[in-house]
């Protein structure tokens, strides 16, 4: 995975927004998770959400 910067260029919502507009364009036929495909593909965006959103419970 590349080297994610200690402060990214985006915030928590910008990032979340990403997110949740990335899911259209994701295909699910590779068999890959949306979050694992989003991890590897916008790892930038993928660390800001992994340090400051909660997960739902």
């Amino acid at each position: 995975m590349e080297d994610v910067s200690k402060n990214p260029e985006i915030s928590v919502q910008e990032a979340e927004e990403h997110y949740q507009a990335s899911k259209s364009n994701y295909c699910i036929e590779g068999g890959e998770s949306h979050l694992t495909y989003y991890r590897d593909k916008y790892p930038q965006h993928y660390a800001m959400l992994l340090n400051n959103v909660s997960p739902k419970t």
